[in-house]
């Protein structure tokens, strides 16, 4: 099983080192140092040291590597290992177990087929709430609209809120994008005249600090609608007629110039706004307009190609999805204005 794991990754190291050399493929640094630290935990290589009955994991060998022990891996990974690391170790695990038997180690039978992960969650799923409705998305942005233009001559916090809110929802309904990548945006990312824009980074949450996209196929180009493009060239001619302090030349600054507080806008401009206007506050966030985008995306005509491009998806059986051609761009900005249009 060892043998299965370096393997793998010399696999990884090999795809990294053609990322040095070519810029547009490969795995970058950051994502090459996670794969070799959760396979180093499964071999037993890390500080964890995970062992079944006294044995390190990566002590036992390929035909000994039944259903049954990995059933015991599995439920060892959720009780020494955060959740993180629970499912991403697990997902290493599981590679090499293929790994293992593609490349004739002696593991006849993959035995992570067998294993009902749900039954060792660190943590108990909760059911997911569903999307939106179209009707609903868009009667509320109306209405957003609607209050925005309106606005506030007496107070300047109140029209800038006005404003910031229709845009914010706006955006993340017509982009379904992340909001870690929503709030790092610049407005130097934002290509007016082609209708798109380049996501290239996103904000931590934790840290306040500008990263990388969250994962390699992240980094992509989002087309934009008529609607939405109009949104932004409104309110960034408001940003700089109301002499927005913003340094950074964000596209979604707060009123003193810094990024958002990602937890501020989830409450006070998505989920209070929301449920003002009547409706269930659950049913609407940064993630809840994803997956109402995707459902937009797909009555458009979108394929399953297309939906993981536009969204960022990582999908390694979607690798050649990388490489977007301006054609494909240029398509689904045509979709996306008849999804949000019809």
């Amino acid at each position: 099983f060892e043998n299965s794991l370096n393997v793998l990754a010399k696999i990884y190291k090999k795809k990294w080192e053609l990322h040095q050399v070519d810029q547009t493929t490969g795995i970058r640094e950051r994502t090459y140092d996670e794969y070799l630290f959760f396979l180093d935990v499964i071999k037993g290589d890390s500080s964890h040291k995970l062992r079944i009955n006294g044995k390190r994991i990566a002590d036992i060998k390929c035909s000994e590597m039944t259903p049954k022990v990995a059933n015991e891996i599995s439920k060892l990974f959720v009780a020494k290992l955060n959740k993180n690391l629970n499912s991403k170790c697990w997902a290493k695990f599981d590679t090499a177990c293929k790994l293992a038997i593609t490349e004739g180690m002696g593991m006849r039978v993959d035995p992570t087929l067998t294993i009902k992960r749900e039954l060792h969650q660190s943590k108990q799923r909760v059911v997911k709430k569903k999307a939106p409705t179209k009707n609903e998305v868009d009667s509320f942005l109306d209405h957003l609209e609607q209050r925005k233009n309106k606005g506030s001559n007496s107070c300047y916090r109140k029209d800038f809120t006005c404003k910031f809110d229709y845009i914010y929802n706006l955006y993340l309904a017509h982009t379904g994008k992340r909001n870690c990548e929503v709030l790092a945006t610049n407005i130097n990312d934002v290509d007016i005249h082609k209708g798109v824009v380049d996501v290239n980074k996103s904000l931590c949450a934790k840290t306040g600090n500008i990263e990388m996209t969250k994962t390699d196929k992240s980094e992509r180009l989002v087309a934009l609608t008529d609607k939405l493009t109009k949104g932004i060239q409104e309110w960034v001619a408001y940003l700089v007629n109301k002499e927005i302090p913003n340094p950074k030349r964000l596209l979604f600054p707060s009123m003193n110039g810094n990024y958002k507080n990602s937890s501020n806008v989830l409450n006070r401009s998505i989920k209070k706004n929301v449920k003002e206007f009547g409706l269930d506050s659950s049913m609407f966030s940064p993630h809840q307009y994803r997956r109402h985008n995707n459902s937009r995306r797909k009555e458009a005509g979108h394929n399953k190609d297309r939906l993981k491009n536009q969204l960022g998806h990582e999908d390694e059986k979607m690798s050649n999805l990388y490489n977007t051609t301006w054609e494909d761009v240029k398509k689904d900005r045509q979709d996306i204005n008849q999804a949000f249009s019809s």
